[in-house]
């Protein structure tokens, strides 16, 4: 690995510091199985970083969460994650805007419980039209958005210009300080190559979020696919597609295959039901609110 690469999250050179700890990932997608892709630390705020640069077009252009059905633990997940939200002051009748939102499963859910919601993503067909940068909102949210982009700061930075004064940004990410690089239970999910970019450390995600004196309203170290209901938990999640050839897109299966997994590893049904209990703290969300005295749009 080259001994002056920067962390975009504290700009040290690793020239500065101590030898990063690395390693190589193999991509958790089939139709990429077979690249491999690097993956260090940096020995200063404890970030992860991909090394080599991507093709976003080539890699999002059949993304494997497009396959994913809103089933009932989706459901589950998405109720979750509005539960969040409306701890944090969330009512119905807010506007809500949903960055990155993916194929708009939580867009569609939260307009069903009386919220104004609208999604982007620049890979989904149906939610790409960019004018709904346009508004200001209540809630902004970036569910597992931060990871993929190359640079983080000025994506929250962007984020802070659709929020109304006074309005929530809610953002949630893989945990840095969670993941060992070097168990391949962590490859699977939250290290995720080639997609996920950089995830920040507990303290890097809090520097970001609160800068410029927005004050943290909520702060967890959780996920909303973390819950107490049977086989609707990372601890689980994980360990089930480790042992289905290691690929995420495991999940799209024929229930078919779930149950010839299960049946062949039966450590796996333990983890389904009790895995709720056994949450490492692998993802992080914090909800941060505007001053009412600054003016957070660019319009």
């Amino acid at each position: 690995m080259s001994s002056n690469i920067k962390c975009v999250f504290c700009a040290t050179s690793t020239a500065e510091l101590p030898a990063a700890d690395s390693v190589r990932v193999r991509s958790s997608v089939r139709e990429f199985g077979a690249e491999t892709f690097t993956v260090w630390r940096c020995a200063k705020c404890g970030s992860l970083h991909a090394l080599e640069p991507i093709d976003y077009e080539r890699y999002y252009r059949y993304y494997w969460l497009k396959s994913m059905k809103c089933n009932f633990g989706a459901k589950v997940m998405l109720r979750k994650r509005l539960g969040v939200l409306k701890h944090a002051g969330l009512e119905r009748g807010a506007t809500l805007l949903d960055y990155g939102c993916g194929s708009g499963h939580f867009v569609r859910y939260a307009r069903e419980h009386g919220i104004q919601a609208e999604g982007y993503d620049p890979y989904s067909p149906e939610f790409n039209d960019a004018s709904v940068l346009d508004g200001l909102y209540d809630f902004v949210t970036a569910q597992d958005v931060l990871e993929h982009v190359d640079d983080p700061r000025t994506l929250v930075d962007d984020l802070r210009n659709s929020v109304a004064a006074g309005g929530n940004i809610a953002i949630s990410t893989p945990n840095a300080d969670a993941i060992d690089l070097h168990d391949a239970l962590y490859h699977v999910g939250p290290l995720h190559q080639p997609f996920h970019r950089h995830i920040p450390s507990t303290a890097t995600l809090l520097e970001m979020a609160s800068a410029g004196g927005w004050p943290v309203v909520v702060f967890r170290r959780d996920s909303s696919a973390d819950t107490r209901v049977p086989f609707i938990n990372t601890a689980f999640i994980w360990r089930y597609l480790k042992s289905s050839e290691g690929f995420l897109d495991a999940g799209c299966d024929p229930v078919t295959h779930h149950i010839r997994v299960l049946l062949s590893h039966p450590s796996l049904i333990f983890w389904g039901l009790f895995g709720g209990l056994c949450s490492r703290g692998t993802y992080i969300e914090v909800v941060t609110r505007a001053p009412l005295n600054v003016n957070t749009g660019h319009r």
